[in-house]
């Protein structure tokens, strides 16, 4: 099989052959089978193929790098620099952003987003890991392999949280999933359920174990809460809702009502005398994740209203512009989004400044950004302290770090990395020249400025705003989380060390007012 030519087969024959030459090469533990069989991925992808065909190149690229890492007695590795994962991924992202993938068999497309989910959640992505299996839910609502998966995802998100009644719920709700995986009308991709049906079984017996699963059903009320006194908030702490935006684990969960606050805080965090001495107020930490907070959910509300507002605003009245006769967008609900946009991205830099301080890795300041935080100063090569540092949400943020692009370090997980950094690029330093978006695809030509900048339309801006705000929340999850299991490890490698305590109150909701009066 290894040596066959595809030379004389058409696409789907070759498609057909490369799929068994990888099933038959893991059979076989045999290496050069896997590597021949992206050789003859990638001379494929040469010809002239339909979407569809596209599309399944992709997928069976990273079924071929999922046989290289079996291969390789890799899995279950700490390692966290990991090139037959990352390819897994970015194979997995391309199919799943192909044209072609809404053509393919609905349970081909739950594969693909089960994979890719399963990929990201065990390099330490956990938010878009739910994220990426709810998807597949929603369009095979039974699919068990997404179920089960789920499942684990949620039992490893519970086990970081320390809030009891969350960490419950997300039992609950891990259990459930296996549930659903061993019901008569589950889907399985093979023909041989037993083993995984006894599996998920063991592990659905084992979380019905670990607590009263009945009564934190009855006490769990995940619609119980209500949105807000207004229509205008109710409106849009839904919306928010509805695109898991909310810095709350509960979220990850769906669009429940209980979710609508952003209750995400740091753990207790220790320090000694020695590390501020003579201070008297908190860790800066606590102060500095308040910030970031603020500016988070002042974004998302920014980035809300320029998405539904309809109204002409009164500050763009007799602000005198041209018409440049390429339908241009200027309003202040479009400077919103573009605010949005900026403040989400540059987020992701303060997390990194804080993973520096936390974890004290003494970079130069005005030089840090979430992309070489965790890199050798000056080279693109992993600090030794992360090779295999055991802390699975500070993996999963350097791994959310590959989502992005930078001209020095130009490894990505992401299909759109390159253009979302092109959008901020602009947006801070050039032009980024905003179109409406009902008018792009009626332009005789597409709108050039010339070196100036980036021409981009209204909707896709809109898009991708969103999609920053969505990677801005799961960093700030996942930072949260990351410093609560240092913290427990630190307090775990000292048990006898004498401790005094410093209570925290939460800010009142009315000195947010910049009314002096209150």
């Amino acid at each position: 099989m290894r040596e066959r030519s595809i030379a004389k087969l058409d696409a789907d024959a070759a498609l057909d052959h490369i799929a068994t030459l990888v099933d038959t090469s893991l059979d076989a533990q045999f290496k050069r089978g896997v590597e021949r069989a992206l050789y003859l991925l990638d001379e494929l992808a040469k010809r002239e193929l339909t979407p569809r065909q596209g599309a399944l190149i992709e997928y069976f690229c990273a079924n071929a790098w999922s046989a290289k890492e079996v291969l390789a007695g890799e899995r279950g590795s700490w390692d966290w620099e990991h090139a037959e994962r990352e390819q897994q991924i970015l194979a997995l992202s391309r199919a799943v952003a192909h044209p072609g993938f809404a053509e393919l068999d609905i349970v081909r497309c739950c594969q693909i987003l089960t994979n890719r989910a399963n990929q990201l959640d065990t390099m330490g992505r956990f938010v878009d890991a739910i994220e990426g299996w709810d998807k597949a839910l929603q369009i095979v609502p039974n699919f068990a392999m997404a179920l089960a998966n789920r499942g684990f995802g949620l039992k490893h998100y519970a086990g970081l949280l320390e809030d009891d009644r969350e960490r419950a719920i997300l039992l609950l709700h891990a259990h459930d999933g296996f549930a659903a995986a061993l019901a008569p009308d589950a889907i399985y991709e093979g023909e041989d359920q037993t083993g995984l049906r006894r599996q998920f079984a063991a592990t659905a017996a084992e979380y019905a174990a670990a607590a009263d699963l009945d009564r934190i059903r009855a006490l769990q009320d995940l619609d119980g809460a209500g949105l807000g006194r207004s229509k205008a908030e109710r409106a849009y702490r839904r919306w928010c809702l509805d695109r898991r935006l909310f810095l709350n684990p509960l979220n990850d969960l769906g669009a429940f009502t209980v979710a609508a606050f952003d209750d995400l805080v740091l753990p207790t965090i220790m320090e000694s005398f020695a590390d501020r001495p003579g201070a008297f107020t908190p860790p800066p930490v606590f102060g500095f994740f308040n910030q970031m907070k603020q500016e988070y959910a002042s974004a998302r509300f920014m980035l809300y209203e320029g998405l539904n507002s309809t109204m002409l605003h009164f500050s763009d009245r007799g602000v005198r512009l041209f018409d440049t006769l390429d339908y241009p967008a200027h309003s202040l609900a479009t400077e919103r989004v573009r605010t949005a946009y900026r403040i989400a991205y540059s987020l992701l830099d303060k997390v990194a400044f804080l993973v520096d301080h936390v974890w004290k890795l003494g970079k130069i300041a005005d030089r840090i950004n979430f992309k070489n935080v965790w890199m050798v100063e000056g080279k693109p090569r992993l600090l030794d302290r992360f090779k295999a540092y055991p802390n699975w949400p500070l993996r999963g943020l350097y791994w959310l770090s590959k989502e992005l692009f930078d001209d020095e370090i130009k490894r990505t997980t992401a299909a759109d990395s390159r253009e979302l950094h092109d959008i901020r690029n602009a947006l801070e330093h050039k032009y980024l020249q905003v179109h409406e978006g009902w008018a792009w695809d009626l332009m005789l030509t597409l709108p050039a400025s010339n070196g100036l900048g980036l021409s981009i339309n209204s909707d896709l801006l809109e898009a991708k705003a969103l999609r920053m705000m969505k990677i801005a929340r799961a960093a700030l999850i996942q930072l949260a989380l990351a410093i609560g299991v240092e913290e427990r490890n630190k307090a775990a490698a000292a048990p006898d060390r004498l401790i005094g305590s410093m209570p925290l109150y939460a800010l009142e909701e009315k000195r947010k007012r910049r009314d002096p009066s209150w």
